[in-house]
């Protein structure tokens, strides 16, 4: 029993093992019982340490010179001595395994450490300068007969002066455009109370934030930034930048690290250069090129001419070369790579030539009545535009300036005269097809031809022929007879067939049309006969005495005139020329 007891004391006393100011016990005993007792001491001392008293905590940590550092911790008791663990428990640090609160190099306050009560010795020092390059080591003394150092393990303190490394995952970026993206950036943060200040740039999307633990306890500050890829993000450079705050004044260092995306999309920026470019001449061959931006590259280039709605395949490849006219048709080129297809803007070529197509339009359009204004109007396709509208009147083949510009107002009249206009731009001159107003009016120099011509004899046919100048044509022609004062209808229609007497009548013609009615001039038919109404006049008349002188006169109505008058006297049967 009596040695029983002794061991007792001895296992309780030394509870808290190995340490120099751990209770001594002295105790004396036989020499017979000395050798045993050594090994029963020996033997429960053993036994009680295995799995009791523990601690855990990372083998290494870096910290940034001059920052503040967090070291996990955690610890176990034995189970005897569970019930010291209050709040006198004083957590202490020192580069050394064996020490005591007297010669702790770190001794933190409650307010940087965790609550020991529940075996959590995580420790947080502000200023990372106070440390030394070296392996610490963990003590618990409480106001008790709980004091002990845990020689089991230490954590290795690496000062640095570079922040230390951040990592990117995924490290590298392929996908296609539209793929939903996540980045994380993650950065250790040895100081829990002081993580570092995430960023990305560019800041593509939302990001998440969380301060992540890893599996010796240790945390890290973790940036999920989440986004579609699209192809302006191919080639450009995403950075993680990581921000750490000194506590000792020090000016704030950075740590970044980045990737550069592969980002597979179909051709974008599709785009048609023209060389030459600028305007060019009529009937010009100029060379077309597609420029795309793809990845991967663009593997076929199509051509095409668009006229209207209309669309037709002219060539393949990067470039095209064409002989272009006035024609206004535009084109355009496809990109196609393994992503997909891509289509240009339309172009249209800057094709300059001389005025074409040039023509004069009238203002009333159609027939207008005599002495109207009228404007005359020049149009032309021209490229440049036309700079100078001249306008002619042609007379057969004399051509007369008669102004300029685009309009020319005029005051028309029955003169069958044409007009047209030349147009001229920087290239050339072109001159429109003449053209002929319709003027309308009355009918004008309405005349009477006979037919035959000249003296006709009497009794002879004759053909009244009745003409005249007017627009509308004449509808309606009409014959006149004029005696004296008095005029008869004799007849309708262009021509008019009578016999002529040797009276000595007139005639002339009405013509007619929608405008109004023009009457002829008078003519005399020229009818010739011979004598007659010969008479024989006496002067004195009357009774005359005997052998006295009387003038004897012939008179006749005759076409021609009379050119041979003779004188007979007559006897009975005889004629005697006197």
């Amino acid at each position: 029993m009596k040695l029983v007891r002794i061991l007792n004391i001895i296992f309780v006393e030394e509870k808290v093992p190995q340490e120099k100011d751990s209770f001594k016990l002295h105790f004396f005993a036989t020499k017979m019982a000395a050798t045993l007792t050594f090994l029963l001491i020996s033997s429960l001392l053993q036994g009680a340490l295995c799995g009791t008293f523990n601690v855990s905590m990372p083998q290494n940590i870096n910290v940034l010179r001059g920052s503040c550092v967090t070291i996990p911790c955690s610890f176990d008791v034995d189970s005897r001595f569970e019930k010291y663990l209050d709040d006198t428990c004083k957590a202490y640090w020192n580069d050394s395994p064996s020490f005591t609160s007297e010669n702790a190099k770190l001794k933190p306050t409650k307010e940087i450490t965790g609550d020991l009560t529940k075996k959590d010795c995580t420790t947080t020092f502000n200023n990372a300068s106070l440390l030394q390059r070296s392996k610490y080591y963990f003590r618990l003394e409480c106001d008790n007969a709980l004091k002990y150092s845990f020689k089991q393990a230490g954590v290795d303190i690496s000062l640095i002066d570079d922040p230390p490394s951040l990592t990117l995952t995924p490290s590298t970026l392929e996908v296609k455009e539209g793929t939903s993206v996540s980045l994380t950036c993650s950065a250790p943060a040895p100081c829990w109370s002081h993580p570092p200040a995430l960023t990305w740039s560019p800041n593509l999307g939302q990001s998440q934030e969380t301060l992540q633990e890893n599996q010796d306890k240790t945390k890290v500050k973790t940036s999920v930034m989440s986004f579609t890829a699209s192809h302006l993000h191919h080639g450009n450079k995403i950075s993680c930048t990581a921000v750490y705050q000194k506590q000792d004044g020090s000016p704030d260092v950075t740590a970044e690290t980045s990737l550069t995306p592969d980002i597979s999309y179909s051709p974008k920026n599709i785009t048609v250069s023209v060389s030459p470019s600028g305007p060019v001449p009529e009937n010009s061959n100029v060379s077309l090129t597609c420029s795309s931006n793809a990845n991967p590259a663009v593997r076929n280039y199509t051509w095409y001419r668009a006229d209207g709605d209309q669309e037709t395949f002219i060539g393949t490849g990067t470039s095209l070369n064409i002989q272009v006219s006035r024609d206004t048709q535009s084109f355009f080129c496809n990109a196609e790579n393994e992503i997909g297809v891509g289509r240009s803007s339309s172009i249209q070529i800057d094709v300059q030539y001389s005025p074409k197509n040039i023509t004069v339009s009238v203002s009333p359009s159609g027939p207008v009545p005599e002495n109207s204004n009228v404007s005359l109007t020049c149009s032309s396709n021209a490229n440049p535009a036309v700079r100078n509208y001249t306008w002619y009147r042609a007379d057969g083949d004399h051509e007369s300036l008669i102004g300029t510009g685009t309009s020319l107002n005029i005051k028309v009249s029955r003169d069958r005269r044409t007009f047209f206009c030349n147009a001229e731009n920087e290239i050339g001159v072109g001159r429109s097809s003449s053209i002929q107003i319709d003027v309308q009016y009355s009918p004008k120099n309405i005349t009477v031809s006979v037919s035959p011509s000249g003296p006709v004899p009497e009794n002879s046919n004759v053909s009244l022929t009745c003409s005249s100048n007017a627009n509308p044509a004449v509808r309606n022609y009409t014959w006149y007879r004029a005696d004296g004062d008095q005029e008869t209808l004799i007849g309708t229609g262009t021509s008019l067939n009578i016999q002529v007497l040797r009276n000595r009548w007139t005639f002339f013609c009405k013509a007619e049309n929608e405008i109004g009615v023009g009457r002829s001039s008078s003519i005399q038919i020229d009818v010739q006969y011979s004598p007659k109404n010969i008479t024989v006049s006496v002067s004195p008349s009357g009774p005359v005495p005997e052998n006295s002188n009387v003038s004897l006169t012939c008179s006749s109505n005759a076409n021609p005139a009379v050119r041979n008058y003779t004188w007979l006297k007559t006897r009975l049967d005889l004629h005697v020329l006197i």
